[in-house]
């Protein structure tokens, strides 16, 4: 397998290994953040309060019908923007009183760092230095530190003021009510006013024609003496007549009141009549094609009732049809409400050319019902026409008089609706609860500096573990040993106890060679891995013996003195001739652990250029040990010359297998040398401790030097990856133990 293949990342492993090793990193970087936080909290944090309003935003759909007030569906959003709004802010400064003024320019809680930043840099060059004027403060306060506005869906809005008295605080919120209640009634009253006006014109007019009309009527019926009566046919056509006659009139008061509405917003003077839509080619088609199903929806009224499918259809195109010409009037709007110099917000202009492209598409639809309206009237004139002259004048002095009642009357409610809106106090906002003094202080601001601590904490503490972690990456597994090196793994060995380990008051000695084998205890799961190991080495060795086998590590203290003491008890298991010898001739310690003293060793042999048998001990039967020797000048030296190739060559004859411990590649240049005249290399890699580069680089240098490197070991195992990886061996022997315990019993 190719060693390029290192870059991926088993991040899951990853997370692991850093909640569980390095813990302690990020508890270290919490503390660093929050100790810190909560001195700050608690020794140099004002006291805030906070008092809070409540309003509510009425629907739309508690005015009445034909009334289309300012607040349109999207009256939350538009108050929404009136609060947040300068203007709104500067009403609110003007109507505050001199001591809540002076808190919000002398006891800022908006902190612009970035002009600090930028007034440090221009004090540097020379530069002028930017400074806000108390208003500008006071504004900035408003609008950035001390007013949260909450918008709930029912319509619900939450004024919340932040100060550092109580007073300031709920002078802050009662003014925002105050001022936006003035705005939006004054507001509300200049709509309810216009309206009113126009109703009252069209009341004074429809009085006179109905008292013109009635008197008419009675010099006619003086004159002729009451004595003419109309067929029953015509009867029912006058009525017809007359009710159309009044329908038209109630769609005509409609239309003028939205042409009123719409020359208000557009900051007109008031020109009922007036052309409501630009006739260009994208809007002329779309005007057209509604004055169409129009007339199409009044013909199939005239025969099905409402709930005909065909009916139904010829709604839903005349709203699809009035959606899209709203949407084509809509970017040709200037919004000017009631003539008001102040520039609107974005958001402000966009509702109100929604709102009057709505009455534009409005005005087309109520145009074309009268030209529907009309047509129809003027079919039944035509039909009375056939009565003589007396019948068709005292139809016409009656059609006149009842309709112009019913006018009268419809204007009438109208008027009186009007009425009542103009005089109420607010037309859209009603006012829940004012702020009240709080009694004591916020806990917002210190829990949120806490919990700002708190996160800020976990990540420093975490992000420095994590790049500890990231900068090490470990080995662990046999699949990130293979994908970094490329290499087989011969085996894995679990973590073992040390024998001095249970004793009390002994110290267990952590630098010396561990043997698993202990006591009667012969399938010790360490033993077994090495077994498994030595199994996996003379698979290797089918084509090409491997004979001399040198056993090395990337760095110190990974256990390769260790493991090859182990894996030589697991070949002496064999009936095979077994030598050791300790190369390491900087820090030998097998010596130590096979409790033979270092005498007339290796280092010895090499500097006198004669073999010794004596240097050869034998520890057991069919097992012989070459110690390192006196530690020489110049280890790197002797292992190099040519009398180690001569100690090679003996120790081949003298044994069936022979392990040589060497010193760690990366950490010293002894081994390297040797490596070209040894039949393999065995690599051993801590888990949980050798770097995945340190593991490469291991390997590079080996090949470099001709090295033929059979594999790689992990030493040390985890508890939790050996139930992982030896699951089902636990299980077994476990069965095993217990089958031995029930016959020892009986």
């Amino acid at each position: 397998m190719d060693a390029k293949t290192t870059g991926s990342i088993d991040y899951l492993r990853l997370v692991r290994r850093v909640v569980v090793h390095r813990w302690r990193i990020i508890v270290a970087g919490f503390l660093a953040v929050v100790v810190p936080t909560v001195a700050v909290v608690s020794l140099s944090t004002e006291n805030l309060y906070e008092a809070s309003a409540t309003l509510f935003l009425l629907p739309e759909k508690s005015d009445p019908p034909f009334l289309r007030e300012f607040t349109s569906p999207e009256a939350t959003a538009v108050y929404v923007v009136l609060l947040r709004s300068r203007s709104l802010a500067q009403a609110i400064i003007e109507a505050l009183p001199k001591e809540s003024r002076e808190e919000l320019t002398k006891r800022v809680l908006f902190r612009d760092y970035l002009l600090t930043a930028t007034n440090s840099l221009r004090r540097l060059t020379g530069g002028e230095v930017v400074v806000y004027s108390p208003t500008e403060l006071a504004l900035r306060e408003l609008q950035e530190a001390r007013m949260n506005f909450t918008i709930a869906r029912d319509g619900t809005v939450t004024i919340t003021a932040v100060a550092f008295s109580p007073r300031v605080a709920v002078d802050l919120a009662n003014t925002y009510v105050d001022v936006l209640l003035s705005r939006s009634s004054s507001f509300a009253r200049q709509q309810a006013r216009g309206t009113r006006e126009l109703l009252e014109s069209l009341m004074t007019q429809a009085k006179m024609s109905q008292g013109e009309a009635e008197d008419a009527m009675r010099r006619f019926q003086a004159k002729t003496g009451g004595r003419i009566k109309l067929p029953e046919e015509s009867k029912s056509d006058l009525t017809a007549l007359a009710q159309l006659e009044s329908q038209l009139g109630d769609l005509q008061v409609t239309r003028e009141v939205a042409e009123n509405k719409l020359t208000y917003l557009k900051g007109e003077k008031s020109r009922p009549g007036s052309p409501t839509a630009s006739a260009d080619s994208s809007t002329q088609g779309l005007q057209e094609r509604l004055t169409q199903l129009e007339a199409k929806l009044a013909a199939l009224a005239e025969k099905y009732t409402d709930q005909h499918p065909s009916v139904q259809t010829a709604r839903a195109e005349i709203q699809e049809t009035q959606e899209r010409l709203a949407s084509a009037l809509r970017p040709r709007q200037a919004p000017k409400p009631g003539g008001a110099s102040a520039s609107l917000k974005p958001i402000e202009a966009a509702q109100l050319s929604k709102q009057m492209a709505a009455l534009q598409v409005e005005i087309v639809s109520l145009q074309a019902r009268e030209e529907v309206l009309q047509q129809r009237a003027a079919r039944l004139r035509r039909s009375l026409s056939a009565m003589g002259a007396r019948e068709q004048e005292y139809s016409g002095f009656m059609r006149t008089v009842l309709t112009q009642a019913k006018l009268t009357d419809m204007i009438s409610d109208k008027l009186t609706a009007a009425r009542i809106s103009e005089q109420s106090q607010i037309r859209s906002i009603h006012v829940i609860d004012l702020a009240s003094l709080p009694r004591q202080p916020s806990p917002k601001q210190p829990l949120t500096l806490l919990f700002m601590g708190v996160l800020g904490g976990l990540a420093l503490g975490v992000g420095a573990a994590t790049a500890r972690e990231w900068v090490l990456q470990v080995v662990e597994t046999e699949r990130e040993v293979t994908r970094a090196t490329g290499l087989p793994v011969l085996g894995s060995i679990p973590v073992a106890d040390r024998p001095g380990s249970s004793e009390k008051g002994a110290a267990p000695a952590d630098d010396l060679p561990v043997l698993f084998v202990a006591g009667n205890d012969l399938h010790s799961l360490p033993a077994d891995a090495c077994r498994a190991i030595r199994t996996a080495l003379d698979c290797q060795g089918l084509d090409r013996p491997l004979k001399t086998l040198l056993v090395t590590s990337p760095g110190a203290h990974e256990g390769k003195s260790t493991v090859l003491l182990n894996l030589g008890r697991a070949f002496l298991e064999t009936d095979r001739r077994l030598l050791l010898i300790d190369a390491d001739l900087r820090r030998p310690s097998l010596h130590r652990a096979l409790r033979t003293p270092n005498e007339i060793g290796l280092a010895d042999v090499l500097r006198a250029g004669t073999v010794w048998p004596e240097a050869f001990r034998p520890l057991a039967p069919g097992m012989d040990f070459m110690p390192s020797g006196i530690k020489p000048a110049n280890p790197s030296s002797l292992i190099a010359s040519k009398h180690m190739l001569r100690v090679l060559e003996l120790a081949r004859e003298r044994a069936d297998v022979v392990l040589i411990d060497a010193p760690p590649v990366l950490a010293v240049a002894d081994c390297l040398p040797l490596c070209r005249y040894v039949d393999g290399v065995i690599l051993v890699a801590r888990f949980g401790a050798t770097r995945r580069r340190s593991l490469i680089r291991a390997k590079e240098q080996l090949e470099r030097v001709g090295a033929h490197v059979v594999g790689v070991v992990i030493n040390g195992l985890s508890r939790h990856e050996t139930r992982h990886y030896y699951s089902e061996y636990t299980h077994y022997v476990g069965i095993q133990k217990r089958k031995r315990k029930g016959k020892r019993r009986k």
